[in-house]
């Protein structure tokens, strides 16, 4: 499916309550463009719930589960139970997650889902922080960015953790499909939401997600930003599928700094760290590369 053919009408309905320029927002309304309108969707405490979920102003215009942070995974195995049951198989199960509730509370149940091979489809709108409870570090939060948790006063130097790889740890598991997206290469968007609703089995995509006020950016930079990760190396597209792994678009490793340089949250980064992170992006394109070659021989 091409842009152009993609439907205007989208099951995800305008008007919801998400900050200025939240990709999230955005992730959504493309996603059940693709999906269409026989899907239920289940999205879990985050920023999602609370700009597009909230009774009476539900935004989906589908059927709609709310759940505990820990329990996304688990709620949309027992839907896609229940529709197995029924006879029922023409219907996608999607769960929206931020990477809160995906790399930290719900990894368990997630993991679990993994390793069982669930019929569902889990998207991951990573916004590298809990932005909705006053930006806190996260599981998937960057190294030595600025949160709420993680101050820089005082002395502090930022998040000294580097985040979690949740594509890789379910690649581990053997799952049907794992893929990482951005919105800016949206070709490669449609392609892999296509790809999943179509497949059986365990699938996951993660869609980096910029968040304008926790990420301390203009409201109308995310676009922009998003195209800068990819290109820099800080955000990698790959997709693994029956236990190959393809490298969709590879990286320039150009503009890390300038990228970097532009988040307000990145304001008190050393050159120390500055070092550490650019190792980091380039140690985890090795290891997917890597990954990639092996599996090809």
């Amino acid at each position: 499916m091409k842009l152009k053919d993609l439907p205007d009408d989208s099951p995800y309905t305008p008007g919801d309550k998400a900050c200025e320029g939240c990709m999230a927002s955005n992730i959504a309304i493309n996603v059940m463009r693709i999906l269409g309108r026989k899907t239920i969707v289940s999205v879990p405490p985050c920023c999602m719930s609370v700009f597009a979920g909230i009774f009476p102003a539900i935004n989906w215009d589908v059927p709609y589960f709310h759940m505990q942070f820990a329990n996304l995974a688990s709620t949309i195995t027992g839907i896609s139970r229940a529709l197995k049951a029924q006879g029922k198989d023409d219907v996608v199960v999607v769960g929206f997650g931020g990477d809160g509730g995906t790399a930290d509370m719900g990894l368990q149940a997630l993991s679990g889902a993994a390793h069982r091979d669930e019929n569902i489809l889990y998207i991951c709108y990573n916004n590298e922080a809990y932005e909705n409870t006053g930006v806190q570090a996260s599981g998937s939060s960057p190294f030595g960015s600025w949160s709420s948790t993680t101050p820089v006063i005082n002395g502090g130097t930022g998040n000294e953790y580097f985040p979690k790889d949740i594509p890789r740890i379910l690649i581990a598991h053997n799952s049907t499909y794992v893929a990482t997206a951005a919105t800016s290469h949206i070709q490669d968007f449609i392609n892999k939401v296509e790809k999943a609703k179509n497949l059986r089995g365990f699938r996951y995509i993660e869609v980096l997600s910029v968040c304008p006020p926790g990420w301390k950016v203009p409201t109308d930079s995310g676009p922009q930003l998003v195209e800068e990760a990819v290109d820099s190396g800080y955000w990698l597209l790959f997709e693994y599928e029956k236990g190959h792994l393809t490298i969709n678009e590879e990286p320039k490793f150009e503009g890390l700094r300038e990228f970097l340089s532009k988040q307000g949250r990145f304001d008190s980064l050393t050159e120390d760290q500055y070092q550490e992170l650019e190792t980091f992006y380039k140690n985890r394109w090795k290891i997917i590369n890597n990954y990639q070659v092996n599996n090809d021989s």
